[in-house]
């Protein structure tokens, strides 16, 4: 295996340090307040006027955090540490340190994590500071701290905890992105959701029309798959007697990875026994609007140059209606012809090849009123071939109870008034097969065990399926999912310098 590139000056102050008998890297160190909560009580005693003299605000203080700086002035230094995307100042001086302040300008670079103890106090400027009594090393790094005018995007993700450290941007969108979820989860919890568990490998991939990731499990000697979607495993809770339930966890695509898709990605999928998707419409507007108010403290959001409110309710409009208005004309009153005559125009294809209408209006609407719904808007009413789990509509012939959730130009989420009827359930799964047949390769499969559980009695449900990644994009301001992806995945020779 090689060697790791490290710093040989870094190593030999390695050397030395065990030479002196310091051990560089402890099992613990005591600490009686992080950054954070110095900060905390500086802002219960702020910096009034100058001082020739120093007042300590708080003694014997004892914190811990990582070097990002070392400004030497002969026998005294000034060091800034930082911890957890915060801050302080320290003050080092022979004074309280004698032959100590020596070894640490010897030895300690930064990147360096210390523990410190001293007394917390305000310069003549007004800088919030640490006198410093003692110090301990507490982790020699080994590695200098990037310089980030010679690295690509790409390295950044193949070096996110670096990212995290030094770049407030990177660890600011990952924070909102993880207060979100937390925040999903409260908003549920109060509704009386339960949070459930979900197989991630399975025999039967299912829930979403996608490429499945495939793996061998070797106690059976069988091909089963990494799950694209929690659909079908919630439902069960559903018929096994469980009438509110969600979960939040990885799926997994193997399809294209660009600004909006990675094929690993986080979904929040709820079921509600006895609603229908008009209920979740709802649901859904006043769950992102929470999340928003929680997280930002406001239901309006900066996205590049434009402002969205994500404030209730919002904007509804039918698949045909929306396509009606981008075409200027009666989409309804198209034969299938001339929808044929637009594909064609616009070099589109439908899913898996086959010109049926339902199908042609569904690529239509992707390419003409998708990168128009910037402000959130809920598209409803689908044409019955774009999924075999959603539940015919009600009152429009060949549509089904669907709406999809756009925010700048994306889709959000995806809900159903489920199919609970068995025998047309078994009958789309044989259509979805037909298409695989014919060279759908994202076709759904046929769900035998899930039919057969459906058979058993499933109550009216509503389900809804959220991208929590995609959500993080418009809380924090970011046009590519990698952004709020803790470890994005890239090429494994990616991310060079």
């Amino acid at each position: 295996m090689p060697t790791p590139p490290w710093n040989q000056e870094r190593l030999q102050a390695l050397q030395s340090l065990r030479e002196a008998g310091i051990d560089p890297y402890p099992h613990k160190y005591e600490i009686t307040h992080t950054i954070h909560e110095i900060r905390e009580i500086a802002k219960s005693r702020p910096f009034t006027a100058p001082s020739k003299e120093m007042t300590f605000i708080e003694t014997n203080i004892s914190t811990a955090g990582r070097i990002a700086n070392i400004r030497p002035h002969g026998k005294a230094s000034f060091v800034d540490i930082f911890d957890e995307g915060e801050k302080l100042q320290l003050y080092l001086r022979v004074n309280e340190l004698g032959n100590r302040y020596d070894e640490f300008l010897r030895f300690i670079d930064r990147g360096d994590i210390v523990g410190v103890r001293g007394n917390l106090f305000y310069t003549m400027k007004g800088e919030l500071t640490l006198l410093v009594e003692d110090y301990r090393l507490l982790s020699k790094a080994l590695l200098d701290p990037p310089d980030w005018t010679n690295y690509t995007t790409e390295w950044r993700y193949s070096h996110r905890y670096l990212d995290f450290l030094y770049n407030p941007s990177a660890r600011r969108s990952i924070s909102i992105r993880f207060k979100a979820t937390q925040t999903i989860r409260e908003f549920l919890f109060e509704r009386g959701f339960m949070e459930v568990e979900t197989p991630v490998v399975q025999p039967v991939y299912g829930g979403a029309l996608a490429k499945p990731f495939r793996t061998h499990v070797n106690a059976l000697d069988e091909d089963w798959y990494l799950r694209i979607s929690l659909e079908l495993y919630l439902k069960r809770f559903i018929i096994g007697g469980f009438d509110k339930v969600f979960e939040i966890g990885k799926v997994f695509r193997n399809e294209d990875i660009d600004v909006t898709h990675n094929p690993e990605y986080t979904l929040m999928e709820l079921y509600w026994a006895y609603a229908d998707y008009n209920d979740l419409m709802k649901l859904t507007e006043e769950m992102i609007s929470s999340v928003a108010v929680k997280t930002l403290g406001t239901s309006t959001v900066k996205y590049g140059s434009i402002e969205i409110s994500l404030e209730p309710p919002f904007k509804r409009i039918t698949m045909s209606e929306s396509l009606s208005n981008a075409l200027g004309l009666d989409v309804d009153s198209l034969s299938d012809a001339e929808l044929k005559a637009l594909m064609d125009k616009h070099g589109l294809v439908p899913r898996g090849g086959e010109y049926v209408r339902g199908l042609m209006i569904e690529k239509l609407f992707d390419k003409l009123v998708t990168p128009s719904l910037i402000q959130p808007t809920f598209i409803t009413d689908y044409p019955l071939e774009t999924t075999p789990l959603c539940k015919p509509h009600r009152s429009k012939p060949g549509l089904i109870e669907r709406f999809e959730l756009y925010i700048a130009g994306m889709e959000l989420a995806n809900a159903y008034t489920e199919l609970n009827d068995p025998i047309l359930q078994h009958k789309l799964f044989e259509d979805e097969q037909r298409r695989f047949q014919r060279g759908d390769e994202e076709a759904h499969p046929y769900d035998f065990d899930f039919v057969v559980a459906m058979s058993y009695g499933m109550p009216p449900t509503g389900g809804l399926g959220l991208g929590v990644d995609r959500l993080a994009m418009i809380l924090t301001d970011n046009e590519s999912i990698k952004e709020v992806i803790p470890f994005p995945m890239i090429k494994k020779t990616g991310g060079q310098q």
